[in-house]
C-alpha cells in the first residue's frame, strides 16, 4: 500500500479504508445499510403485524395461537438488528486496526523522510502535528460519516415507500425541513475543525507543559525549585485558551443544529395526529398506525441527531484531508530512509588526502531574514582533531547542520573529499558521520542494543557480548554494566517492569559509545556534555580523544570535531576555529590563539577560573 501525492477529498477516507482492508470495508458499508433498513421498514411492518393480530385476537376474530408467529417475527427482527449492530461495530474495529497497521507506518515514514526545514518551520510543523494526531480516528470518522449518511438515506427511502402510500405530504414536509438541517450540519463540521486548527498551537504548548509536570526526567528540579505551581498556572492558561476555542465552536454549531432538529419533532407529532383520522375511518389499521408512528419518531431522531453528526464528520474529514494533502505535498529529503551505505572509500587504503572544505558559504534559515553564516571558508584535514568554539548563537551548530546535509540551500560550496556535498546521495552522506548532539537520544532498549545502534550496518547478530562490552569499557561504562541486573541485556529506563535507570552522565557515555562503535570517518561531538560542569566536560572530552587515538588503526586518518562554547575542554584539539557572528574570527592551536591575544584569549581568560 502506498500514499500518492494528490488532492485528497473527504470521500477519500472511504478509499483509504478500502485500500487498508477491502473485505472489511465492503462488509461494513453493506451491513450498515442493511442495519438501517430493518429498523425503519422492517420493525414498522413487524410491529404492525403483531399489533393487528393482537387486536383480532382481542375481538375474537382469530385464534390466540396466531399471535406466536407475528411475535416470533418481531423478536427475530429486533434480535437481528441488535446482532447486526454488534457485528458492524466489530468490523469497524477491524478496519481501525488495519488502518493503524498500514496507514500510520506510511505517515511515520513520510514524516521521517521530510526535509529538515519543514521540522523547524512552525507552519509546516502544525500541519504535521494535525495530520499525525490520531490519523486513524480522523480517517475512520470520515468513513463513519459517509456510512451513517448512506444509512439514513437508505433507511429514509425505505420508510418513505411505506409512509407515502398512507400520507404522502408528511414525507414531503419531513424532506423540506431536512434540507436546511443538511447545510447547517456541514457548516458546523467545518467550524469545529477550524476551531481545532486554531487550538492546535495551544494543544502543543499544553502537551509540552504536561510533560514538564509529570515526566521522570524533571522530577528533581520540580522538587528542588518548587516550580510546579507556576507551570500548572501556565498549563491552565494554555489549556483554557484552546478549550475556549473549541467550546465556542461547539456552542455556535451544535446548539444551532440541535435547535433546528427540534422542528422535526414537531413534524413527527403532526404526522402522528394526521394519521388518526385514517385509522378511525378504517383506511389504516391500528397496528400499521403504531408501526408508522414508531418509525416516524425514529426517523425524526435520526435526522435530528445522526444526520447532523454524520454531516459534521464528513465536513471534519474534508478539512482533515486538506491537511492530509498538504502533508503529503511537503518535500522529502532524497534517500532519507535509505540504509547507510558501505564506506564510500577506504581512507586507509588510499593515499589521497581526506578533507572537508567550506568555500565562501553563507546561510540563513528559510524562516529567517538574517544570515547565520557569512561568507565562511575553512578546510578540515584528515587525522586531525578540530574544535569549533564561540558564544551561543555564533553559528557552530549551523555549520554541523549544513555539513551533515540537514540543509542544502546554502550559498557557496561544501566539499567532502573533493566532491560537493549536494551531489552525495543521502545514504552515502549518512555513512560519513557519527554525531553526538547536545540533546542526544535515550533509547529505552537494552544497553547492548543502545550501543550497537551506532553501527551503520547494525543487526543484533553482528556483535557478540564480548565485542559490545569492550566498546562499553572504552567509554567507561563497565562499572555500570556490572551493577545492572542483567548486565548488557538490561533494558534501560522504566518502560518495562525490569527496566533500570542510569544517571545523566552514564547516558552521555552511552551516546559516546555509539560513536565509538561507528565506522564513520567523521565524528562530531556537538556539546553533548553541556549539562556537565566544566571540569567533568573537559575530562570526558579528553577521554574521548584518547579513545579515538587508542582504539585501533581504523580510527586513524579520520576527522574529529568538538563543539563547545567552553574553552577549557577543547585545548586538546589540534586546530581550533573561533566562530563569531557567522565568520571565522581566528584559527590555530590553543597556544597560538592565546598568544594572539584576540577573541579566543578574552574568552579563555573569563572562563579559566572554571577549571581551577
Amino acid at each position: 500500500m502506498t500514499l500518492t501525492k494528490q488532492k485528497y477529498r473527504s470521500y477519500d477516507t472511504i478509499f483509504l479504508a478500502y485500500k487498508s482492508s477491502p473485505l472489511n470495508t465492503c462488509l461494513y458499508i453493506t451491513l450498515s445499510i442493511l442495519h438501517s433498513i430493518l429498523p425503519m421498514a422492517g420493525i414498522a411492518l413487524a410491529t404492525a403485524n403483531f399489533v393487528d393480530t393482537a387486536i383480532r385476537i382481542l375481538y375474537g376474530n382469530t385464534s390466540r395461537h396466531d399471535i406466536y408467529i407475528p411475535l416470533a417475527v418481531l423478536l427475530l427482527v429486533l434480535a437481528f438488528v441488535n446482532i447486526l449492530g454488534s457485528v458492524t461495530k466489530l468490523i469497524y474495529a477491524c478496519i481501525s486496526l488495519s488502518l493503524m497497521e498500514k496507514i500510520e507506518p506510511l505517515l511515520i515514514q513520510k514524516q521521517a523522510a521530510l526535509n529538515y526545514l519543514h521540522i523547524e518551520n512552525n507552519d509546516s510543523w502544525e500541519i504535521i502535528s494535525r495530520v499525525m494526531r490520531d490519523p486513524v480516528d480522523n480517517i475512520t470518522k470520515g468513513l463513519q460519516g459517509f456510512t451513517s449518511f448512506a444509512q439514513l438515506v437508505t433507511g429514509i427511502a425505505s420508510f418513505f415507500l411505506l409512509i407515502i402510500i398512507q400520507l404522502w405530504w408528511a414525507a414531503f414536509i419531513i424532506f423540506i425541513f431536512a434540507v436546511p438541517l443538511f447545510y447547517i450540519s456541514i457548516w458546523a463540521g467545518k467550524k469545529k475543525y477550524e476551531a481545532g486548527v486554531e487550538a492546535e498551537k495551544f494543544n502543543r504548548r499544553t502537551e509540552y507543559l504536561n510533560d514538564v509536570l509529570i515526566s521522570r526526567e524533571n522530577i528533581d528540579e520540580r522538587t528542588i525549585f518548587g516550580y510546579s505551581t507556576a507551570i500548572i498556572k501556565e498549563w491552565q492558561k494554555q489549556y483554557s485558551a484552546g478549550r475556549k476555542l473549541n467550546l465556542t465552536a461547539i456552542l455556535k454549531s451544535d446548539l444551532l443544529v440541535k435547535a433546528s432538529s427540534l422542528s422535526l419533532v414537531a413534524i413527527g407529532f403532526l404526522v402522528a395526529a394526521a394519521l388518526i383520522s385514517p385509522v378511525i375511518n378504517g383506511d389504516l389499521s391500528a397496528g400499521m398506525y403504531i408501526g408508522i408512528v414508531v418509525a416516524v419518531f425514529a426517523i425524526v431522531q435520526d435526522m435530528g441527531w445522526q444526520l447532523s453528526t454524520a454531516l459534521q464528520d464528513i465536513s471534519h474529514s474534508k478539512e482533515y484531508m486538506k491537511d492530509f494533502t498538504a502533508f503529503l505535498d511537503l518535500s522529502k529529503a532524497e534517500g532519507a530512509l535509505d540504509a547507510k551505505s558501505k564506506f564510500l572509500f577506504s581512507i586507509n587504503e588510499t593515499k589521497q588526502e581526506f578533507n572537508i572544505e567550506f568555500k565562501h558559504v553563507s546561510f540563513k534559515y528559510p524562516t529567517g531574514d538574517e544570515y547565520i553564516l557569512k561568507d565562511i571558508s575553512f578546510v578540515l584535514s584528515n587525522n586531525t582533531h578540530y574544535a569549533l568554539v564561540g558564544k551561543n548563537g555564533a553559528g557552530k551548530t549551523t555549520i554541523i547542520k549544513l555539513l551533515t546535509g540537514l540543509y542544502t540551500d546554502y550559498e557557496g560550496e561544501i566539499f567532502i573529499n573533493g566532491q560537493e556535498l549536494r551531489t552525495y546521495s543521502s545514504n552515502k552522506l549518512k555513512s560519513l558521520f557519527s554525531v553526538v548532539y547536545q540533546d542526544f537520544a535515550k533509547y529505552y532498549i537494552s544497553l547492548k542494543d543502545n550501543i550497537a545502534l551506532g553501527n551503520m550496518n547494525y543487526s543484533k547478530e553482528e556483535y557478540s557480548d564480548t565485542e559490545i562490552y569492550e566498546i562499553a569499557k572504552l567509554a567507561g561504562l563497565d562499572p555500570v554494566i556490572n551493577s545492572l541486573n542483567k548486565g548488557l541485556h538490561t533494558v534501560l529506563g522504566r518502560i518495562k517492569k525490569d527496566g533500570q535507570d542510569i544517571s545523566g552522565g552514564e547516558w552521555q557515555r552511552l551516546a559516546i559509545a555509539r560513536t565509538l562503535i561507528s565506522s564513520a570517518p567523521i565524528k562530531i561531538l556537538d556539546e553533548p556534555t553541556a549539562a556537565l560542569d566544566p571540569i567533568s566536560e573537559s575530562t570526558l572530552y579528553d577521554e574521548f580523544n584518547k579513545l579515538i587515538e587508542a582504539k585501533h588503526d581504523s580510527y586513524k586518518n579520520r576527522i574529529t570535531i568538538f563543539i563547545s562554547h567552553r574553552l577549557g575542554s577543547i585545548k586538546l584539539a589540534d586546530e581550533i576555529l573561533v566562530i563569531d557572528e557567522g565568520r571565522i574570527a581566528a584559527q590555530g592551536s590553543h597556544r597560538v590563539l592565546i598568544e594572539a591575544k584576540g577573541l579566543y584569549y578574552e574568552m579563555y581568560e573569563k572562563q579559566k577560573e572554571w577549571y581551577v
